[in-house]
């Protein structure tokens, strides 16, 4: 049995049972407009007559009862318009017909219209579902109509969405205004999160990964100064001199290895210091500002490239159908 859900207050009762009157009263209601419809036909009246002799009267009289079911739709449709207003469901008053647009042709006394009662049935059939009154789920025909009716929905959408990146595509392949609007409207609004973001990035990468790397660039730096001492020839005459020349070179080489190693390495244990944050949030939401303002982020073809590539990336994700995946599985 389904469990009723989502009740608050005697409005909501109350609207469950009008729903249910009104299901009943527009299910009688298309049942006799098609059994009206046959006994027009000389073949179904003359079975109906010896039956019901006295339905030839109701036929000829049968705009004055469906004036009758007609009122009742329309006093149940604006009882549901004045509760539409009372909870705010809508942004305007005059938005609940155009939703409802369905209900108010299906009053019209012609053949044609008379068939949009059907989604009134619809209608009110999901409200009960939604509701909890009745389930669904359970019914195989419903299952296949929200199947076809979910494919036919991601195939719309799907379509909207790639033609609308698409063109957005071109747009920036273009140099049009587009790639300013992203710079000036996401990124620059986002800079102090952008520059906290990548700070705790780059702090995070130095405290886990410069250790590792802390003997490497000391072996490298020793490297770089005694070749460029080696290369200089200041420090070639000292080496020179009698005696103490090439103990005085070899000071000098092992010095300045020292103090260039201690410098860089200060200037890197530095900047992973939390208490550096700050600091180097500061220099790079400036390095982002710069970016902005002289549009240098526009003009690089790398940013276009990214843009460009990540809207590929995401028409790709969108081309991948779902609903084939589900049925796979």
């Amino acid at each position: 049995m389904p469990r009723i859900k989502n009740i608050k207050g005697p409005l909501s009762w109350l609207g469950i049972l009008v729903d249910v009157a009104m299901l009943t009263l527009t299910t009688l209601d298309l049942l006799w407009l098609m059994f009206d419809a046959l006994y027009s036909t000389k073949t179904f009246s003359a079975l109906i007559d010896p039956i019901f002799p006295f339905y030839n009267e109701i036929h000829n009289d049968f705009y004055y009862y469906d004036a009758i079911i007609v009122g009742i739709f329309i006093v149940e449709f604006v009882g549901r318009w004045i509760v539409a207003l009372y909870r705010k469901s809508y942004d305007k008053w005059f938005f609940y017909p155009f939703a409802n647009w369905y209900d108010i042709l299906g009053c019209f006394p012609t053949s044609t219209f008379r068939l949009l009662r059907l989604f009134r049935i619809i209608g009110l059939t999901y409200r009960l579902h939604e509701w909890g009154v009745i389930d669904l789920n359970n019914l195989a025909l419903y299952r296949i109509f929200k199947h076809y009716y979910n494919i036919l929905i991601e195939e719309i959408s799907d379509r909207v969405v790639i033609k609308v990146l698409s063109e957005a595509r071109e747009e920036i392949k273009r140099g049009d205004s587009l790639s300013d609007e992203i710079a000036e409207k996401v990124i620059q609004p986002r800079q102090s999160e952008l520059a906290e973001m990548i700070t705790k990035v780059i702090q995070n990468g130095i405290r886990e990964k410069y250790p590792q790397y802390q003997d490497v660039l000391k072996r490298q730096i020793n490297n770089m100064v005694r070749e460029s001492i080696g290369n200089n020839d200041e420090i070639l005459q000292i080496a020179r001199i009698p005696m103490v020349g090439k103990q005085l070179h070899g000071a000098i080489n092992s010095a300045t290895s020292e103090i260039v190693f201690s410098v860089i390495d200060t200037l890197v244990t530095d900047a992973s210091d939390p208490e550096n944050k700050k600091m180097i949030c500061l220099i790079l939401e400036s390095f982002i500002d710069i970016l902005i303002n002289n549009k240098i982020l526009n003009e690089t073809k790398v940013t276009k490239e990214i843009i460009t590539e990540s809207i590929d990336l995401i028409i790709e994700r969108v081309n991948v159908k779902q609903w084939k995946i589900d049925a796979g599985k």
